[in-house]
């Protein structure tokens, strides 16, 4: 359900109206939007379709890449390091709009600037705890956008299905990726209370641990599996997509854990579950912010959303491996199947 439809069809029209000024102005000139990327996707295939959806909505908008908008994309390859040094490049480059796509390239841009405008564009986890908006209706200073989620919202009903799936499990373990989560005054955020909030009603006991680079995936999944976890729910961020995706879900196949996400990108490459944003509509609410900027809107006058769209995946080939029979309550619910 659309969380907020009025004000995403207010934005939209005055969007739209306002178009023929874009154009005009491209004449005399390019407007730059940098990306920041931790890692590139591993296949084209994956984000090609991502990538023409943001330039259709771009080109709705009056927006025309190669004649008044220009791209620039810039990925860390999963270095945390080469961030500082990234957007600081944006910056000396004087861009006019920073997209940043997850907690960490926010930070690096927030750290680099705070004149440029910096939207947020879905990936962002907690960006009141890490310092990146003072609210989300009013988040004050040069950072917009649409957020991952606000709270626990979204990892209590990660936990609600995971409890709905595996009902005779006791031991939850949370994988959380702490490099996704710094902070822009130092040091990182750590929502291990968020967690344990979100599962305490459900009668689950809860492991907590911390992945910091795609190597340690395996020795954490050698401690769940000492610990006697009968159900993983793997934090959303940078390091459990792309090529990591792929590794999580086979080793929790061969550990046959039932494996609980955030992004759909992990039920594509074998994790058996996902409850997050439906990335569609995450992109045209990016574009959108990144277009008022462009037009002239201040970011601490804009609120930053949520994703107005959530969707529930079920990899059905995984559940059937693991020996799971998911219930039809919750693939009544789901918005894609894998079968």
């Amino acid at each position: 359900m659309d969380r907020f439809p009025r004000r995403r069809f207010l934005i939209a029209t005055s969007a739209l109206l306002a178009a023929p000024a874009a154009r005009a102005q491209g004449r005399g000139g390019l407007r730059t939007v940098g990306q920041l990327f931790n890692y590139r996707p591993p296949k084209a295939e994956l984000v090609i379709p991502l990538r023409r959806r943001i330039n259709a909505t771009f080109e709705a908008l009056g927006w025309i890449e190669g004649r008044n908008l220009a791209i620039r994309r810039l990925y860390s390859d999963g270095d945390a390091s080469r961030l500082p040094g990234m957007a600081k490049q944006l910056v000396d480059e004087k861009v006019d709009v920073i997209w940043a796509t997850t907690t960490s390239t926010a930070v690096a841009a927030v750290r680099a600037t705070k004149a440029i405008p910096i939207v947020l564009a879905g990936a962002s986890a907690y960006p009141v705890e890490c310092g990146l908006i003072e609210s989300f209706a009013h988040p004050g200073g040069n950072v917009t956008g649409v957020a991952f989620f606000q709270g626990i919202e979204v990892h209590s009903k990660l936990a609600e299905l995971a409890r709905e799936i595996v009902p005779a499990a006791k031991r939850l373990a949370w994988i959380a990726l702490p490099p996704d989560l710094v902070r822009v005054a130092g040091g990182e955020f750590r929502p291990e209370a968020y967690y344990r909030q979100a599962t305490r009603n459900l009668g689950f006991e809860l492991g907590y641990y911390e992945c910091r680079k795609v190597e340690d995936f395996d020795s954490v999944f050698a401690a769940m599996r000492a610990w006697g976890a009968q159900a993983v729910i793997v934090e959303p961020g940078g390091l459990s997509a792309a090529d990591a995706a792929g590794k999580i879900a086979q080793l929790a196949n061969q550990t046959r854990t039932p494996t609980f996400f955030s992004m759909d990108v992990n039920v594509t490459a074998g994790g058996l579950l996902s409850y997050g944003p439906e990335w569609v509509s995450v992109l045209d609410g990016t574009v959108t912010y990144v277009d008022r900027i462009l037009r002239g809107a201040r970011p601490a006058d804009l609120p930053v959303e949520m994703p107005n769209k959530l969707q529930l995946a079920v990899n059905l080939k995984t559940a059937t491996a693991l020996g799971i029979e998911v219930p039809k309550s919750v693939l009544l619910r789901a918005d894609r199947v894998i079968e």
